[in-house]
């Protein structure tokens, strides 16, 4: 599996299955004068991560995906994707889906563009029977950088009683960008302790996965 990050809530994961290649993509956002969305995306699947779909830019996006924005169990191409909602836990169509994707063996939660922290009812939907279904909880994508997304000190606690074996931290300042947000850096600070690696993407198999302690991977905007 490789695992890009386009900047703000936006990943492209691409990965092998069987003798097919699949895409996956999240959340592609509005350009900005200094930050463009790629315009050569063409997954195979869309996931969003609210329900107002006016708020993402979907213009770039090529090809015709499948595109989830609600939740539910979905299977593409051999990729599983299945979306969770606390439907006690704000109002509208910004009530965030939260996601947890099966690729090639490993387990990735997805939490998109949460602000606040995880209510219960998420943590059990999210980590409790399908984790005890497909095993431990490897990959946890979250937002880290304030505004209108969780900072960084909430996304540290929520790393206490979440235990994954890699964190990549999202939705962070990067030169360019407009939006007033704290740095990757501010994320691991809250942490603490933070081992540490950057990459510009991630490329990983199951066996690759750090066995003893959580891992930090950085990635830089590709």
């Amino acid at each position: 599996m490789q695992l890009y990050w386009n900047g703000y809530s936006s990943v492209r994961i691409e990965a092998k299955v069987g003798d097919k290649e699949v895409t996956l993509l999240t959340d592609p956002y509005e350009n900005e004068s200094a930050l463009r969305f790629p315009k050569t995306v063409q997954p195979d699947i869309l996931v969003l991560s609210h329900q107002d779909r006016s708020h993402f830019n979907l213009e770039p996006v090529q090809g015709e995906p499948f595109t989830v924005s609600d939740p539910g169990e979905y299977e593409v191409k051999g990729l599983f994707v299945q979306g969770f909602q606390d439907m006690a836990a704000d109002t509208g169509l910004k009530r965030p889906v939260l996601y947890r994707f099966v690729v090639e063996g490993m387990s990735i939660a997805f939490l998109g563009q949460l602000k606040r922290n995880l209510t219960d009812k998420e943590i059990e939907l999210l980590f409790g029977l399908l984790g005890a279904l497909i095993g431990e909880d490897d990959l946890l994508l979250l937002p880290v950088g304030g505004g209108d997304v969780m900072d960084p000190k909430t996304a540290g606690k929520l790393l206490s009683v979440i235990e994954p074996r890699m964190a990549i931290p999202l939705h962070f300042d990067i030169p360019g960008i407009k939006t007033k947000l704290e740095s990757a850096d501010a994320f691991c600070k809250a942490l603490g302790a933070c081992k540490r690696q950057d990459a510009n993407k991630l490329k990983i198999t199951k066996k690759d996965l750090p066995q003893d302690e959580l891992v930090v991977t950085v990635l830089e905007r590709g």
